[in-house]
């Protein structure tokens, strides 16, 4: 079972220890940034954030929302994980669908950019309906990132 919670250091910093290898290079790719570096900014940066836990209290996952544009409605989306967290991607998948339909209620457009050999979060973000772009090259080195959006239906 999954639990929804407010984040604090200690689960920002038990999800940065434990994070899944496709995400430590995602951020690293991104920005240059370690994970706990990534997610303490991600958590400063966003309007909204939340942290998935297991039955032992175990942090899973963390998702977030910046709002970006106020006049467009846009806003940047992102989850970083550990690796635990594979153990209840069934039920993440299913429980996540409702946190990003709340976010499409306070940002109507929701969107980011996604390493291209970050092939589990592309396979979520295609199943929450997100829209994935052609790889274009990002960050200090030029990798291969996926521009993605998701926009609320009318």
């Amino acid at each position: 079972m999954i639990q929804w919670v407010k984040p604090t250091v200690a689960l920002v910093e038990s999800i940065a220890a434990d994070m899944r290898q496709a995400d430590a290079e995602e951020v690293w790719a991104s920005n240059h940034h370690s994970p706990l570096e990534s997610m303490m900014k991600g958590w400063e940066l966003s309007d909204v954030s939340t942290v998935a836990i297991n039955d032992n209290g175990e942090p899973l996952v963390m998702i977030g929302l910046v709002k970006r544009d106020v006049l467009t409605g846009s806003g940047v989306v992102w989850m970083l994980g550990a690796d635990r967290a594979m153990k209840h991607k069934k039920e993440f998948f299913r429980q996540t669908k409702p946190i990003i339909n709340e976010m499409l209620t306070i940002c109507p457009r929701l969107c980011n950019m996604v390493h291209s050999k970050n092939m589990n979060s592309i396979l979520w973000l295609k199943w929450l309906g997100f829209t994935i772009d052609e790889p274009i090259p990002h960050g200090p080195d030029d990798e291969l990132f996926h521009r993605f959006h998701l926009e609320r239906s009318r």
